[in-house]
This record gives structure tokens, sequence and C-alpha cells, in this order.
């Protein structure tokens, strides 16, 4: 590791985050977080493609209309302006609800579309765009790690990830360190998000991840054009922390150890297309249904045991109706009695049926128990049949860590339909994308899936 990616602790936290993304360098990446930044961007390509035909991301393409720009709309045939194309892959890679997470957000839903939009526009490199992903990345945690107690009232990737985009932006875009930290501040008063659409299954928390990356890259663009932000506007008595966390204590832990670990080390990735809250649960009931063949119509009972912030998270106690397949994939009750049934739980389009019977009825004896004393990242799920039960337990997405080879194996099962040449294409060049010289080799192939 280079010592230029140390920054001085007395700094502002938005100058030592401008410093940090200005000084970042493709040559001091360790190798393995490389080939991370790669399989998150494969993952993201992977999820943005089987979302192509969604609501959401129609509703995104309608609202550029037919604005003209440099920047691709994956699988769209259309570029865009920058702001635009960060807007539009944002809701398709969020948009099946399959995307990686990091520290409470979707990183790669923000970072990677705002990355690719500015790269497209200025013809960056592959390394130039890795190490923007991996910058970015960085940031959304951070920004989070600083003000943890803005969850459960606020929504990390609104929130923390508009930090990463502009992060992700400016640093492809030359910024010096002073505009990048001016980036960074406009991006924090652009940021925003909550959660009750999840209890509702409504469209505005999807549009809400879009809304992230696009002012992500707007912030960072407007401190090209000459924008300025308060040095104090993370810690500041009105600052972004007081006001999304209500306190600023702990905003010291957004640079604390900067430069020295990558957080993008942190991330996990979905295995299915549920909410990230319900992901271990789900797991855990198939594990115990397919372990034990149990008879789903002989269960009498089933409890969840999660940590609080899981068990608070907005629309993960949902409850029929389900008015909407995205207020289904976020509840753990409809998802577990969904993995106990045997249903097709890693399917996108099952969770449509959202008036299954025989899901409904078994998720009313699923019940969601507050946290033991000593629960800490811990998933418990028990399972009653009659006078058997059974039960299992395991680390809160634990099972969810990427390796290059799991996410290769993910971003084939979503590109089925995808003709094979255009598809080993597609993950040939992302695999070797430190060796492009311009992305639009990458991106080129983007705009005609």
């Amino acid at each position: 590791m280079q010592s230029r990616l140390l920054v001085p602790m007395t700094a502002s936290i938005s100058r030592a985050l401008g410093q940090f993304i200005h000084d970042g360098r493709f040559d001091d990446l360790p190798r393995d977080v490389v080939d991370l930044a790669k399989a998150c961007l494969l993952d993201s390509l992977a999820t943005a493609y089987a979302a192509r035909s969604l609501p959401v991301p129609g509703i995104a393409r309608r609202f550029a209309g037919q604005n003209a720009g440099g920047a691709v709309i994956i699988a769209g045939g259309q570029r865009v302006p920058a702001v635009d194309a960060a807007f539009i892959n944002a809701t398709l890679v969020n948009g099946c609800t399959h995307d990686d997470f990091l520290y409470k957000s979707h990183p790669g839903a923000v970072v990677i579309p705002a990355a690719l939009a500015i790269a497209d526009e200025r013809a960056s490199s592959g390394k130039e765009v890795l190490t923007a992903i991996v910058l970015g990345y960085d940031l959304v945690a951070r920004a989070y790690l600083g003000g943890p107690d803005m969850l459960p009232a606020f929504r990390a990737t609104g929130v923390a990830g508009a930090i990463g985009a502009a992060g992700a932006a400016a640093r492809l875009l030359g910024l010096t360190a002073t505009q990048a930290a001016h980036a960074l501040g406009c991006a924090a008063m652009f940021a925003s998000g909550f959660g009750e659409g999840f209890r509702s299954g409504t469209t505005e928390v999807k549009l809400n991840v879009g809304w992230a990356s696009r002012s992500g890259v707007s912030a960072a663009q407007l401190a090209q054009a000459g924008a300025t932000a308060s040095p104090s506007i993370f810690e500041g008595e009105s600052g972004y922390y007081q006001a999304y966390a209500r306190t600023a204590q702990q905003a010291g832990a957004s640079i604390e150890q900067l430069g020295k670990r990558f957080l993008i080390e942190d991330t996990v990735y979905k295995e299915r297309p549920v909410c990230i809250f319900v992901q271990t649960p789900v797991h855990l009931a198939h594990q115990l249904a397919v372990q034990h063949q149990l008879d789903a119509h002989r269960i009498t009972r089933v409890t969840v045991r999660a940590p609080m912030l899981t068990l608070t998270n907005p629309g993960y106690q949902n409850v029929a109706p389900y008015a909407s397949p995205l207020k289904a994939r976020i509840s753990a009750r409809f998802t577990v009695a969904a993995a106990l049934l045997g249903r097709p739980i890693d399917t996108y389009a099952y969770y449509d049926q959202t008036d299954d019977s025989q899901v409904l009825g078994l998720a009313d004896k699923i019940h969601l128990l507050d946290p033991s004393p000593d629960q800490q990242g811990r998933v418990d799920v028990e399972v009653t049949c009659n006078d058997l039960t059974y039960r299992a337990s395991g680390l809160e997405m634990d099972t969810l860590r990427p390796t290059t080879d799991k996410v290769i194996a993910k971003f084939r099962r979503l590109t089925t339909d995808l003709a094979s040449e255009k598809s080993e294409r597609l993950l040939q060049t992302v695999l070797s994308l430190q060796d492009l010289p311009h992305i639009d080799e990458l991106t080129s192939q983007l705009e005609t899936l």
C-alpha cells in the first residue's frame, strides 16, 4: 500500500475523503481487491440485465425521455447524459432485488452506474473504472459507519449511497482533492431516502436507489462547475450526521483507518432475489426443509430470531395481503414459508404469486422474535412439526461472501436467454477490464444486449 493514500486525521471529513478520492491509484490496489471489484461489476451487470423489462426501469427511461448524451443504458440501445444513465442503470441493477450489499447499503446499484456513466462520456480506461468502483464502495461504507443511527429511520442506500456515487464520479472526472470534497459535500446535501415503501411494496424505494446514483453524479459535475460545500458538512452542528443519525459522535469512524484497508472486501452478494435481511432466514429454512424432509403440512409453528436492525428493517415484518411482489420479497414470513414449502425461491418470477394460499397459510404460523441478549449477528430458525422441533442457526449473511466463481455462476444463471457468444464475450471483457484502454469496449456491448 502506498503512503500517499493515507490522509491526516486532522482534516475535516469531507477534505479527508476528498483527498482519499483524489490520491487513489490503481497500482495501490491489492490483486484480490481488483478481482473483487470485477466480480462486483459482473454481478451488477447480471442483475441489471435480468431487470431490463421490469416496470421501475421503464419509469426511469420514460423520465429521461429523448435526452441524448454519451453514456449507455444497459440493454437499452440508447445513449443519454451521464446523470440519466446513472439513474436508469441504478434502477436496473437494483430492479430484481438481487444486487450486492455493504454496511446496510446496496453499493453496486449506486456506485457502478455512476462510474460507468462518467467513464463512458470520458472514454476512461478499465483501470480507472476499477479504481473508481473500489473508492466508491469505500465511501458508501464509510458514510454509514460515521452515523449508523441513521437506521431505521432513514435508508442507507439513499443516504450513504449518494456519497459513494459522488466519490466514484469525482475520481473519474479527475477532480482536485478540494473539488472532490465539495462534490461529497453536495452529495451529502442531496442525500435522501427512507423505507416506508417497503411496507407497501410501492416503487419510490426503487427509484430512490436511482436517485442516489444520479445525485452523486450531479454533485460531482456541480463541483467541477464550481459548486462549493461546507468543510464541516458531515460532522458539523447542522451537518449530515446530525441530520440523519441525530448525532455526530461517531463521525470520526468515517475516516478511521482510511486508505489502510478497502471496505469493498466486506461486500456480500445475493444468491436469491429477495431482501438481504431475509437471505439468511430463507437459507436456514430451506436447509431444514431439505435436511429433514419436512412435511410442511405438519408444521404447527415457526420462529425466526434475528438481530434488532434486521427485525426493525422496514418490510421485514410484512404480512398479507401482499399488494405487490416487492412487499412479498421483503417479508420474512412470506419468504421463509415459501422456502419451507419448497417453492422456487431462487426464481424472480415466483414472487408474483403473492396469493399462494399454502404460503399464506404457513406464513401465519411464523413468529418473528426479538433478539436474545447474546444474539449479535446470529439468526435462529426453529420449525415445530407436531411434537418435534428442528433448529438451525447461522451468522447473518455468512454464506454470501462473493468469489469470482460464485459470481460467474450467478451471471450465467441470470443471462441464460442471452446469446452464448454475447454472454461469454461480456464475461471475458469484465474479467480482463484492467487491460482495456477505453471503457467503450465494455459499454458498446452493454448497449446492444
